[in-house]
């Protein structure tokens, strides 16, 4: 099954097996607007029935994506690769600009370099710690991995889910300082950005020539880095301009157009748009120009009061949710539920090493007395992964075709079994974490018996 045919089950509840394949007037399958509705009521459903247990909504909802039935996919038409790639990417670009949103940086004031670390080098030597652990365990899957898949999928974990980490917060019950929490909260949203540029240099460096030359991967990495490098510099240039610019813009027209909540919500998502767009048209920087227009949204000055940051949080705070619940629901429908068996020894293997390598990261680039052990600790075991990883899977698959190493008639079964192994280290990952941190918070309260 292709990575495109999973979204199909969104229309299986109206679509007949006979007849026209779509809707009247449109190029949409029959069906697709009642389907799609009952899913999200569906995940709506899941996740507060989770709640009720005490689990991650999120793992609820991936679980409810795998538990349909795949032999109804014969039933649909799935939708293009190109409605595919519209469905994430949109997602992907509301959740950043959401992340952005959430980034205000007059709550962590002195902070701020503490969460650059974090959020950089912290990363990459997660991404690093990781892509060698998933190296040593790829032989366990079937026909292994190339390594160039690796690291790109190290670089899909890597991110940590601002929408995730919210969740874990509320679930502990604040007992995570405000300190740490806003600390928290920067450093998800950097490290969202990061991963996503990490992903995209890789893949540009390991893909293969236009002229089909399938040169080592040590001579592209020679030939290619030095072009690749300019090519990135010029991605974060025009993300940075188009985002920065659509920002600083912002709050006058904020100001002058919007009366109230409601208009603050069509300006706000006119806005997401226009600085994806702009950065898409300067140089392909859409993704970090939307989510440094909602660094700048949040950050900005108003004349009126009640449209400052948490104004803008809370009317985007909808969009955000359907954008997760999509991403969810896409991984979970796309993911073979037969494929699962053969990646859960090496899921359950990177699973555990992703934590301990974010430790290891936390303990390079936070450093005492600044940041005490404890402090350490929580930060280390705050590490969401959830909707921006999936995401980043789903490009990852249609990557395939495009990367050295991999035949045409690898492309397929290697995408199943990469969707299957980021899921299972997502879903072990966010019923575990809750788990884990409440144990390490009650651990650190707890007072040391005297001497």
């Amino acid at each position: 099954m292709t990575a495109t045919s999973g979204v199909a089950v969104l229309i299986l509840l109206t679509t007949p097996p006979e007849g026209p394949a779509y809707l009247a007037g449109t190029l949409l399958p029959r069906g697709f607007f009642l389907g799609l509705g009952l899913m999200y009521l569906a995940a709506l459903a899941v996740d507060r029935l989770a709640a009720g247990w005490r689990l991650p909504g999120a793992a609820a909802v991936l679980l409810l994506g795998l538990a349909i039935p795949s032999d109804l996919l014969a039933r649909t038409e799935p939708l293009a690769p190109l409605q595919l790639e519209t469905l994430h990417r949109v997602s992907l670009a509301l959740l950043l600009f959401y992340a952005g949103l959430r980034t205000n940086l007059r709550r962590i004031h002195g902070m701020k370099a503490a969460g650059l670390r974090l959020g950089t080098l912290g990363l990459l030597i997660t991404v690093l710690i990781a892509g060698l652990a998933l190296w040593l365990l790829a032989p366990g899957l079937p026909g292994g991995l190339p390594p160039s898949v690796v690291w790109l999928v190290v670089c899909c974990l890597a991110a940590t889910d601002s929408g995730a980490l919210e969740d874990l917060l509320v679930a502990l019950r604040h007992s995570v300082s405000g300190r740490l929490s806003h600390l928290l909260e920067f450093e998800a949203a950097l490290s969202t950005v990061m991963a996503l540029l990490c992903f995209g240099f890789v893949a540009a460096i390991l893909q293969v020539q236009a002229h089909g030359d399938h040169q080592s991967l040590h001579a592209a990495l020679t030939s290619r880095l030095p072009e690749q490098l300019g090519a990135l510099a010029l991605h974060v240039l025009a993300g940075m301009v188009a985002g920065v610019a659509v920002g600083g813009l912002a709050p006058r027209l904020i100001d002058r157009l919007v009366r109230s909540d409601q208009q603050l919500l069509l300006v706000a998502v006119a806005l997401a748009f226009v600085a994806f767009g702009f950065g898409q048209l300067l140089g392909g920087g859409g993704l970090l120009a939307v989510f440094l227009a909602g660094v700048c949204l949040s950050n900005g000055r108003y004349r009126i009061d009640r449209f400052e940051q948490q104004a803008l949080g809370r009317v985007m705070q909808p969009f955000n949710t359907a954008a997760e619940l999509t991403v969810l629901l896409l991984l979970g429908l796309m993911v073979q539920p037969e494929a699962l068996g053969s990646v859960l020894p090496v899921g359950l293997g990177l699973a555990l090493v992703l934590p301990l390598a974010r430790l290891v990261g936390v303990w390079l680039v936070l450093r005492p007395p600044a940041f005490p052990r404890g402090d350490r600790l929580i930060v280390a075991g705050c590490g969401m992964r959830a909707a921006v990883p999936l995401a980043l899977t789903v490009s990852l698959t249609e990557e395939l075709p495009h990367l050295r190493g991999i035949t045409a008639a690898a492309v397929e079964p290697l995408a199943d079994q990469l969707l299957a192994l980021v899921f299972v280290v997502v879903l072990i990952d966010l019923v575990l974490q809750p788990l884990a941190m409440r144990q390490l918070l009650h651990a650190i309260a707890a007072p040391r018996p005297s001497a």
